[in-house]
């Protein structure tokens, strides 16, 4: 059976993941204790656990909170995400399938629903869909695993830039050009394209999060 501050660390990291706790949000020990019905004891093991993974930080009279990234780390992790989605991007268009153009191409309709619904959780998840499919058609496993751990921690800011009023209408635009790309068996085009709709991500989150403090 997998201890309780396991199944703890997994519940807190989905709730980062899908936006639910913020950068800066505080977790309070009693709120989990009873809303997760376990002792402060698996609480502060999966706290502690998640500090020292880097997805949670300690400040005094605050406890712990989901970790800030600084505008250094941010950028580096942004600037790393950027050119390997944009090799996924390449790849996917060199070894494309009617199965993961399919996929693609249900992603993007996703991020079309959420985007003219004006719902930024909504195109959060749809955005994950949409980027998941164009791993997958790349074929490079490898690839996919080093994505998936970056995500892991840039997931909770790339929520972020939705909340700016545009930003989704233009976030579609960049995702169909970037799927045009693919489908056009187009790798260089869609590489760059790909850099450049996540570095703008990326660059956008440092002002963000400073309006946030």
């Amino acid at each position: 059976m997998p201890r309780a501050s396991d199944m703890l660390i997994e519940q807190i990291k989905n709730e980062i993941f899908s936006g639910l706790l913020k950068p800066g949000d505080q977790l309070e020990e009693a709120e989990l204790s009873k809303r997760f019905g376990v002792s402060r004891t698996p609480i502060r093991e999966a706290i502690r656990s998640m500090v020292d993974g880097g997805f949670l930080e300690t400040r005094p009279r605050k406890g712990a909170i989901v970790r800030v990234l600084s505008a250094k780390e941010l950028n580096d992790l942004f600037e790393v995400a950027a050119e390997l989605e944009g090799m996924a991007a390449r790849l996917a268009s060199e070894s494309l399938t009617l199965s993961h153009k399919k996929s693609i191409q249900e992603g993007l309709q996703q991020c079309m629903d959420a985007a003219a619904k004006e719902d930024p959780t909504a195109y959060a998840a749809a955005n994950l869909v949409f980027h998941a499919a164009i791993h997958r058609a790349a074929g490079n496993e490898w690839l996919i695993d080093q994505l998936e751990r970056l995500q892991a921690r840039i997931n909770v800011y790339r929520l972020l830039p939705y909340e700016v009023v545009g930003r989704l209408e233009k976030s579609v635009e960049e995702h169909q050009q970037i799927a045009a790309a693919i489908f056009n068996k187009d790798g260089a085009t869609a590489n760059t394209l790909m850099r450049d709709h996540i570095m703008l991500q990326g660059a956008r989150l440092p002002s963000l999060l400073k309006a946030l403090e």
